[in-house]
C-alpha cells in the first residue's frame, strides 16, 4: 500500500476519484436529483460520469436554456404573410395618441379532419409511435420512429428510412418538406439526466424542426402515461415523472404554430393512469386500441 502511495499516477487518481465523489454527493438532490443511483453498489462518482455523457456538468445551473423566452416558451414563428412591425420588435406594443394598445396575438383553433390531414404529416417518437405506424391505420403519413429512441440520440442516429436507406432525422427533414409534424417522445429518458436537462435537449429538437420545416405546423404530444400497476411499483417510470415533464412541454405551445395535445385525455381513466383494459404491458397500447389515438388526433386539425 505504501509503495502504491509514493506513486504520482496512483496518488493523482485516488484526489480524482475522491473529488468526483464530493461533487456526484453534493450535486445527487440538484443536478442529479433524476439520476437513480444505490450507494450500496453504485459510487456517487458515477453520478458525474452519467451527467457529462449527457451534457450536465457539474457547473451547470437551472435555468432556462439557449433559445427559450419567458415561461419557457419558444419564440413565436411568423405565419405565411405576416410582417414584423417596428413596434413588435420594440415590444408588441404601439401608441396611437396617448393610447398604448397591445396587439393580441394570432391563435389558432382546433378543428374535426379526415384521414387526408395526415397526408403531408411526420410522425416523430418512439415504440408508442412504431406501434401507432404499424397499427393506427394512417398509411399515407411519414413516419420517423424508432423502439428505444431518445431525447438525446435522435438527432445522431441512423433510424429514418428514405429511399430504400437508413439516414439521420435532419437528413430525412432535409429532403422534404411537411405541411404537420407530430412529435412524442419522452419516456425512454426517465431516470436518465435531469428534467431541465431533458427540456433543453426537447426545446432544442423543437426548434430544430422550425429551422429544418419553417412551414410546418408542430405538435409537442405529451407523454403517454403508464398504467397504474407500474405507476405505483416503480421508482422511475411513474405518472408523476411522466407529469412533470408533459407540464413542461406544454409550456413550448404558442398556439401559432407550435401546438400541445395530450392523448392521455383518452386513453386514461378518472385517476389519470393509463387503462388496464388498453394495454398488455402497462406501458404500450393493444395494437387495437391505437385507433383511439388515431380519432383524438382527428379532433386535433389547425383550422386555417
Amino acid at each position: 500500500m505504501r509503495k502504491l502511495l509514493k506513486c504520482p499516477v496512483t496518488v493523482a487518481l485516488l484526489i480524482l476519484w475522491a473529488a468526483l465523489s464530493v461533487v456526484g454527493y453534493l450535486g445527487k438532490d440538484t443536478i442529479y436529483k433524476n439520476y437513480t443511483v444505490d450507494i450500496r453498489t453504485t459510487p456517487y462518482f458515477v453520478l458525474v460520469f452519467d451527467g457529462l455523457h449527457d451534457g450536465i456538468f457539474p457547473w451547470s445551473h437551472v435555468g432556462a436554456p439557449d433559445g427559450i423566452g419567458e415561461n419557457g416558451k419558444l419564440p413565436s414563428i411568423l405565419l405565411p404573410g405576416e410582417s414584423v412591425s417596428d413596434t413588435e420588435l420594440a415590444g408588441g406594443t404601439e401608441t396611437v395618441g396617448e393610447t398604448e394598445t397591445e396587439e393580441a396575438p394570432h391563435t389558432r383553433e382546433f378543428c374535426m379532419v379526415d384521414d387526408d390531414w395526415f397526408d403531408d404529416a411526420v410522425f416523430i417518437g418512439d415504440s408508442r409511435t412504431v406501434g401507432l405506424r404499424d397499427y393506427g391505420g394512417l398509411d399515407n403519413a411519414t413516419f420517423y420512429a424508432s423502439t428505444g429512441l431518445g431525447i438525446y440520440d435522435m438527432w445522431t442516429e441512423k433510424f429514418c428510412e428514405v429511399d430504400g436507406e437508413k439516414t439521420t432525422l435532419e437528413d430525412a427533414l432535409s429532403r422534404r418538406q411537411f405541411g404537420k409534424i407530430y412529435f412524442q417522445i419522452g419516456i425512454n429518458e426517465m431516470g436518465r439526466g435531469t428534467l431541465d436537462g431533458f427540456m433543453e435537449q426537447y426545446a432544442q429538437s423543437v426548434q430544430k424542426f422550425r429551422e429544418l420545416q419553417p412551414d410546418a405546423i408542430i405538435y409537442v404530444q405529451g407523454i403517454m402515461r403508464v398504467a397504474k400497476a407500474k405507476s405505483d411499483s416503480d421508482k422511475i417510470f411513474n405518472n408523476q415523472g411522466i407529469n412533470e415533464r408533459n407540464m413542461r412541454i406544454a409550456e413550448l405551445a404558442d398556439n401559432q404554430t407550435i401546438f400541445y395535445i395530450d392523448v392521455n385525455d383518452v386513453v386514461c381513466d378518472a385517476d389519470g393512469n393509463l387503462r388496464a383494459d388498453l394495454t398488455f404491458d402497462n406501458l404500450h397500447l393493444y395494437g387495437s386500441k391505437y385507433g383511439i389515438w388515431v380519432d383524438f388526433l382527428k379532433t386535433k386539425g389547425i383550422a386555417p
